[in-house]
């Protein structure tokens, strides 16, 4: 038989962790827009353990309702929250969950697109560096610019 409290303190932990998650998303976009690396650093490390704490919370429900005689699947919790006094506040629980996890999934494939879309620009500029580099200007005689890497060479400097 499983506690229908004992499910919703369940959920209400795995709700603040992922309020926790999405909070930490959000700092981490706005450190990505702005270029603030110590601000990623830190929204990626309160990602993480967010991340860690919601794992965790996860597989004690998971463990709460495998002694209960119920396995991890979709289906047997609806069962297990229909047999509960409280369903209905549980199913709200577990909808709010869903949502809250789809909107964290959501924030964290914007933020990679934003790093995709970082790394390009600084690839870019890498690209453009390295050919000046290799391809030096110099000037002609008629005082224009003239590709370095050309075959034919300045008799008089």
């Amino acid at each position: 038989m499983i506690s229908g409290d004992q499910l919703a303190a369940l959920f209400d932990g795995e709700l603040a962790c992922l309020r926790q998650l999405h909070d930490s998303l959000s700092r981490e976009y706005e450190a990505l827009l702005a270029a603030d690396a110590p601000g990623i650093e830190r929204a990626t490390q309160a990602k993480t353990r967010a991340l860690a704490d919601q794992v965790k919370l996860t597989q004690r429900r998971q463990e709460y309702l495998g002694h209960a005689g119920f396995e991890a699947t979709s289906q047997d919790l609806d069962a297990g929250i229909r047999g509960c006094d409280n369903a209905r506040q549980l199913l709200d629980l577990r909808s709010e969950l869903s949502a809250l996890g789809q909107q964290c999934h959501d924030a964290n494939r914007v933020n990679g697109r934003l790093i995709a879309q970082k790394q390009q620009q600084t690839l870019g500029a890498l690209k453009i560096l390295r050919q000046a580099d290799q391809n030096p200007s110099i000037y002609s005689g008629a005082g224009g610019s003239v590709d370095g890497s050309s075959n034919r060479l300045l008799g008089k400097a």
